[in-house]
């Protein structure tokens, strides 16, 4: 579009086809991230690509943070407010994983396309979506490619930028590649972490002690017997185990992953401390040394269903015949949360991650509509239609 509109003369649903010239550079940008490893806390690559297209938009306000988040800042007209836009930039796949993108007619194929590589791809080619369709905000566009995010990063990168922010957040949105749909205004209490089990391989064993993996097992054991209830939602989630290098050799070492969900806080700590009895109980009826570490935790909260962020949200995706999903996904939503920041998190596309036997894939022809929602909230926001009465 070569001529300026102003955000009420904008149909949303006109967006998809505006933003098809488009379609190839936020392809290319998928494409390019994709196949830049970002494991947690190695995300240098990465934040130097979406700076260097933060800084070809045009962008004024560019650079690394001092934690190394990739940070943007398109000023508004007014400048009197501002909104966040975010995406997490790290991955869950180890630098020694083949990062190769395949490109298909219909898809993206390749670790971490939908987690987070299209999220940060998103945050690249915003400036351009709106220099192309001729639109000025009156508020400031922020936008945070957030390191440290996955895993013991524990959102480390969005809290230092949240906690030192260059001007005050008054929106947030966070933007995750999967699912095209999500509408996120909630978080759910959840704390994550392992357990370690050591057996001293200095000293012999006593009579009662068993090797380390025999022993997390009966942790095991006993967790699934902790009562978890239906109401309020709760689950307790068994993730992942380690243990033992050979078949001849017992092993000394054995680390298991869970995570605790729950829609009470309440529910999360009672069995907190369960497992921690449970933990306790083992070590000392083994002989040996196991630890429960609790690295992550979050509160339950979030902004009501009737706020007119949500009900916007809503409006946009009716608009645009896309259904939404309200639940509660993981994202970063929860350090805007606990911010009192109203915020949501949207998907972009559809696809699939994290599958055991599969590679993850994001849908192409989907990214449009998914760009074209995350406008129509900016826009939306801009006006002023999600600000409280």
């Amino acid at each position: 579009m070569s001529e300026t509109i102003t955000n009420e003369q904008l149909d949303v649903r006109m967006l998809p086809n505006a933003l098809q010239p488009l379609r190839e550079q936020i392809l290319a940008d998928l494409t390019m991230l994709a196949q830049i490893p970002a494991p947690t806390g190695q995300e240098e690559s990465r934040v130097r690509y979406l700076v260097d297209r933060f800084m070809e938009a045009g962008l004024p306000e560019v650079g690394p943070d001092e934690l190394g988040n990739a940070v943007g800042l398109l000023p508004g007209v007014r400048g009197d407010r501002t909104i966040l836009l975010v995406a997490h930039v790290d991955t869950i796949y180890a630098r020694t994983v083949n990062h190769n993108v395949t490109l298909e007619p219909d898809r993206v194929i390749g670790p971490g396309v939908g987690d987070n590589a299209l999220g940060a791809a998103t945050l690249a080619v915003v400036p351009l979506c709106l220099t192309h369709l001729g639109l000025q905000l009156d508020a400031n566009l922020g936008l945070l490619g957030t390191v440290r995010s996955l895993g013991r990063g524990n959102h480390e990168g969005l809290r230092f930028f949240l906690d030192h922010p260059p001007r005050p957040i008054n929106w947030g949105i966070v933007v995750e590649g999967l699912q095209l749909g999500r509408a996120n205004y909630l978080s759910i209490g959840k704390i994550r972490g392992d357990i370690v089990c050591d057996v001293c391989p200095e000293k012999p064993r006593s009579d009662q002690s068993q090797n380390a993996l025999v022993v997390l097992n009966q942790v095991i054991n006993r967790i699934l017997s902790i009562a978890v209830p239906t109401r309020p939602y709760t689950k307790i989630r068994l993730t992942k185990m380690h243990a033992g290098l050979s078949y001849d050799s017992e092993p000394d070492h054995a680390e298991l992953g869970f995570e605790v969900v729950s829609h009470s806080d309440e529910m999360i700590e009672q069995i907190r401390r369960s497992m921690d009895d449970a933990v306790a109980e083992m070590a000392a009826q083994h002989g040996v040394d196991v630890k429960l570490d609790c690295f992550f935790r979050r509160e339950t909260g979030g902004i009501p269903f009737s706020h007119p962020l949500v009900r916007t949200v809503l409006d946009i995706m009716a608009q645009l015949d896309i259904k939404p999903d309200l639940g509660r996904g993981p994202s970063e939503l929860p350090e805007f949360i606990g911010r009192r920041i109203p915020a949501v998190t949207l998907g972009i596309s559809e696809g699939e991650k994290n599958q055991e036997n599969e590679p993850d894939y994001v849908l192409i022809d989907p990214m449009l509509t998914g760009l074209a929602q995350l406008l129509g909230v900016i826009l939306e926001i801009d006006r002023g239609c999600c600000d409280e009465s």
